[in-house]
């Protein structure tokens, strides 16, 4: 079993010989991670918009079940009894 002393070199050397793709991979998850952060914003942005149009449907629905009223006795009225 090597010693400490001749393990440090081999751990060197082969960190040496791995570091560009260890940058790499650093740079890629930044960018991944960077990706992810905006994705999340937006997801919650439109979760947004989309409360304020599902309130904004409910509204129009409303109005037009009382047009629908409306209308219905409009035409009660004007039928021929």
């Amino acid at each position: 079993m090597p010693t400490q002393e001749d393990r440090i070199p081999a751990f060197e050397q082969t960190t040496a010989k791995y570091r560009p793709v260890l940058q790499n991979i650093a740079y890629e998850l930044t960018m991944v991670k960077g990706l992810t952060i905006d994705q999340v914003g937006i997801t919650q942005d439109l979760r947004k918009s989309m409360g304020n149009v599902k309130e904004r449907l409910t509204g129009i629905e409303e109005r037009l079940t009382g047009i629908e009223d409306q209308l219905e006795t409009i035409l009660t009225f004007l039928r021929p009894s």
